[in-house]
């Protein structure tokens, strides 16, 4: 196997990160492993990487604590030099009004835009070459959600990734990818079923569709400030 560097994956003890995760293992990652409370399942995680034969550290941080968030970056890159990739999959989704609960903003603010951002600056400040991937939403085009706070922090993150690239650009890449129906809701009722057949393919995604767009924007290095959709064409409802 080539050795590609040093991959940092938010939220990788399950779902999405962790698909993410063990994908770049089998491509020759080195993985930075990141959760928060997810102790069990990072290390459930982590024990599939090892069979992968690369190298896989831990790194616990709450990414709603500034100066935890402000040094991650540094401890991996500490341990891991060869630190090339960043993906900020790590999320925060539960239904929010705008005003309606302060305290819940700022909880989603802080994961799911600001600790990317912080992040990210700290990736391009340390790296000589990198890549950013940012997990954004498929439903960043809309303005009539149940959740507000939450989309309001995507459509910034989506934002951010296209000046990012912009501004970091030839030594930093930096895109995103929106995912649609991929897996079912945290605490909250499964009707993607129902939904999908209002979406243009009809049915709901599965997390390999998701590690094949990363693969796909890891092979094409003259792709840059790129997002997106893989949602089955529910973005173009």
């Amino acid at each position: 196997m080539t050795f590609k560097g040093t991959a940092l994956v938010t939220g990788a003890a399950k779902r999405l990160g962790a698909a993410v995760a063990l994908h770049l293992a089998k491509q020759g990652h080195h993985i930075a492993l990141h959760y928060n409370r997810s102790k069990a399942q990072a290390m459930k995680t982590a024990q599939a990487i090892y069979k992968t034969g690369v190298r896989c550290e831990l790194f616990a941080c709450d990414l709603s604590d500034e100066k935890a968030v402000s040094g991650l970056v540094g401890q991996v890159h500490q341990s891991m030099p060869n630190l090339n990739l960043l993906v900020n999959s790590a999320s925060m989704f539960i239904p929010g009004r705008f005003g309606q609960d302060m305290g819940l903003f700022k909880t989603h603010w802080d994961i799911n835009f600001k600790a990317p951002y912080v992040l990210s600056c700290s990736f391009a400040r340390l790296v000589k070459k990198g890549h950013i991937i940012n997990f954004i939403d498929t439903n960043v085009a809309k303005n009539v959600t149940r959740y507000e706070d939450y989309l309001l922090t995507k459509k910034t993150l989506y934002a951010f990734t296209k000046m990012a690239a912009a501004a970091w650009g030839p030594h930093v890449r930096v895109n995103g990818i929106s995912p649609g129906m991929i897996l079912s809701p945290v605490n909250h009722p499964d009707d993607r079923v129902r939904r999908a057949k209002k979406i243009p393919l009809q049915r709901v995604g599965h997390p390999k569709y998701i590690v094949q767009t990363l693969q796909f924007l890891l092979d094409n290095d003259y792709l840059t400030g790129q997002i997106i959709a893989n949602d089955g064409g529910e973005g173009l409802i």
